[in-house]
């Protein structure tokens, strides 16, 4: 977990597709998309490859071509339907689609490299990582944070936790909480 002074993220999990998905932050009563921002999937592919979420092959292979901002956000939002509502069932088919147009290849530690960089290579990457993750069962234990000004999705494995991060969320709710107690 880092703080949002730090890196612009309410919230990073150890799934590189989580932190794509939380691209959406809310802080001070304000909705900001960070991928919006000036050049703003090279800032998150920077910060996943200083979180070690990305090594080196494929850092360097993703940016070697540009971004369609559009097609990458359109992904990050039916991708946060999909976890969140159910919605756009089509999309986990989709997936397979990505890693077909831009096939990846594996490193000599089994790390799937995209064979392509840019929006292909960015999101066959995703998809390879969100088929993993699906296949394991770990989409239905994602969770929206319970702050209602947090837009962060994290991974339960206790089927108990309701914040992205107890040291932010948790504790802010919880004063909240206690301060409207007291001001009654």
């Amino acid at each position: 977990m880092t703080a949002i002074a730090e890196t612009g993220y309410s919230y990073i999990s150890d799934h590189l597709f989580v932190n794509f998905l939380n691209t959406i932050n809310g802080a001070d009563s304000q909705v900001t998309d960070l991928l919006m921002q000036e050049a703003g999937t090279y800032k998150w592919l920077e910060l996943m490859y200083s979180r070690e979420l990305l090594n080196a092959e494929q850092f360097k292979k993703l940016k070697e071509e540009t971004f369609d901002e559009d097609a990458i956000r359109d992904f990050r939002d039916r991708g946060r339907e999909y976890v969140l509502e159910g919605k756009h069932p089509e999309f986990i088919s989709s997936l397979t689609g990505n890693v077909k147009q831009a096939p990846l290849y594996f490193d000599k530690h089994l790390n799937p490299v995209p064979g392509c960089g840019g929006s292909p290579g960015l999101l066959s990457l995703l998809s390879y990582k969100m088929l993993e993750a699906y296949k394991d069962n770990i989409f239905s234990r994602i969770k929206k944070c319970h702050s209602p000004a947090c837009y962060a999705l994290f991974v339960d494995y206790s089927g108990r936790r309701k914040w992205c991060s107890m040291e932010i969320c948790g504790n802010r709710t919880k004063a909240r909480k206690h301060y409207a107690k007291k001001k009654e």
